[in-house]
């Protein structure tokens, strides 16, 4: 038997590992984020929506974690439910950097290009996004050890879901901050759904991508959409988020032959209901085309370069 917990709410679910429920879209399991502190200094990894901030200064307080002991915002990626509050953050942590892939970088010092593709999934739902102020970016390295305290996370390049994506592994609590590079997880249903965006997603950098990641000694997943899993069920997870993508691929050969796109996206779309749940009711259908969208897109990308 796999023993396995699960927290679904803002908690400190290891000693000075706190998981905070950003309360995105007004609704809870929505979006989280991953705060470490270690010796007097703390990470927060995201940012949120742009309207996170106040949740999140909030929760601060509430586990006692002062503002200037946070030294690095360390971003996953570009999208703005992930990036979308990191100006704004960074106006209340007054010794800290915001740390994100190097091509990612001139997007949040002009944050436009993120800010139209929030808009266009979650409509009103997406706040205007500040920009980041260019002295305070620093590119991340794969590979690149941020110390906080006496410890270091460890950044990981995992392209798939976007080319930019980074996730961050902290060696000495076993713990990955996963982004959205191995799908979203359902904390109720314990499966993985997969986080194909269109236009962004590769398959096979994120089917490399999960592989990379096994290779880590893991006991704590913690998943921005949405939850922490933990125990020495790790791998387990990740390899339900490949299996994940069985149902997808079946679409996709039963389709095989079919010249009208628009017929098999919604044939996909019928396998993301479940998935786009962590969207606003009136953004899912949405959700569920993009999402239809991307693995069709993505899949294609793997295809030709192999």
């Amino acid at each position: 038997m796999i023993m396995m917990q699960v927290h679904d709410s803002t908690v400190e679910f290891d000693t000075d590992l706190f998981y905070i429920d950003t309360f995105a879209h007004g609704r809870k399991r929505s979006i989280g984020i991953l705060i470490y502190r270690e010796g007097g200094e703390a990470v927060v990894f995201d940012s949120g929506m742009p309207d996170s901030t106040s949740k999140i200064l909030s929760s601060l307080d509430a586990f006692g974690i002062k503002k200037t002991s946070i030294r690095h915002l360390l971003l996953s990626h570009r999208h703005i439910d992930h990036a979308g509050a990191a100006s704004t953050l960074l106006t209340h942590f007054p010794n800290a950097l915001v740390r994100i892939h190097p091509f990612s970088a001139k997007h949040l010092a002009e944050p436009s290009k993120i800010y139209r593709g929030g808009r266009e999934l979650f409509g009103d739902y997406a706040a205007p996004m500040s920009p980041v102020s260019a002295d305070l970016i620093r590119g991340v390295l794969d590979g690149e050890d941020i110390h906080v305290g006496k410890e270091a996370v460890q950044a990981i390049y995992a392209p798939g879901h976007t080319s930019d994506h980074v996730v961050y592994y902290i060696p000495s609590r076993r713990t990955l901050y996963c982004g959205d590079a191995v799908g979203a997880y359902d904390t109720t249903r314990n499966r993985v759904y997969p986080t194909c965006m269109y236009p962004s997603f590769d398959y096979e950098k994120y089917k490399s991508t999960l592989c990379r990641i096994l290779q880590l000694d893991l006991e704590a997943l913690v998943f921005p959409h949405f939850g922490v899993v933990s125990g020495k069920c790790a791998n387990q997870i990740l390899e339900g988020s490949l299996s994940a993508y069985g149902e997808l691929e079946e679409i996709l050969k039963e389709s095989a032959g079919e010249d009208d796109e628009m017929k098999i996206t919604r044939r996909l779309m019928s396998a993301f209901r479940d998935a786009t749940e962590i969207f606003p009711e009136s953004v899912r259908e949405r959700a569920a085309e993009y999402m239809a969208r991307g693995f069709l897109a993505g899949s294609k990308m793997a295809t030709t370069s192999s």
